[in-house]
C-alpha cells in the first residue's frame, strides 16, 4: 500500500513475539514506540504501567530488527521542559537502531543538543511549535 514504516507500541510491549514476527515479515519497516514514565514502559495510551523497565525490555528485543526506536518520556511530553536527554542517551547507547526523541522540546537549543548525541536520528517537536516558542523558519535553518 506504499507504507514506509509502521510504529508498534503497546502491542509490541505486551507481545514480544508479535514484534519479532513483524520485524521478520517486514524488514526495515517496523519502528518501535517506547513510552516510558519514571523508567518503566507504559501501554494502552499511557493508562497502564507495564511494570517493565524500558532498558530491560530493549535489551530483550534489541536484535529483533526494528528499524527505528521512538522514545517518549511521558513526564516531559507537552511540558516544554526539555527532553529527558539523560535517559534518552542511555536508550540510544543500548539500541541497535537509531533513536528518535519525543517529549518536552522547548527551544531550538533542545534541537541542537539532540543533534550532538550519538545514535539519535531525530526529535519530535509539537507543542513548542504550536505555542510559538519555536518558529518553523528557525527550525528549518537548524535542520539543514
Amino acid at each position: 500500500a506504499g507504507v514506509e514504516k509502521v510504529i508498534l507500541g503497546s502491542a509490541a510491549i505486551k507481545d514480544k513475539s508479535f514484534l519479532k514476527h513483524a520485524c521478520q515479515k517486514f524488514p526495515n519497516k517496523i519502528a518501535l514506540g517506547l513510552d516510558a514514565k519514571d523508567g518503566y514502559l507504559s501501554v494502552s495510551g499511557w493508562k497502564e504501567n507495564s511494570n517493565q523497565l524500558t532498558l530491560d525490555y530493549l535489551k530483550e528485543v534489541n536484535d529483533y530488527g526494528a528499524s527505528r526506536l521512538i522514545y517518549t518520556d511521558i513526564n516531559r511530553d507537552g511540558m516544554k521542559q526539555s527532553p529527558n536527554f539523560e535517559e534518552t542517551s542511555k536508550i540510544a547507547e543500548v539500541s541497535n537502531c537509531p533513536v528518535i526523541i519525543s517529549g518536552g522540546v522547548s527551544s531550538i537549543d533542545d534541537i541542537k543538543k539532540a543533534k550532538s548525541l550519538n545514535n539519535i536520528e531525530g526529535i519530535i517537536v509539537g507543542k513548542a511549535i504550536y505555542d510559538g516558542d519555536i518558529k518553523l523558519e528557525d527550525l528549518a535553518m537548524e535542520i539543514n
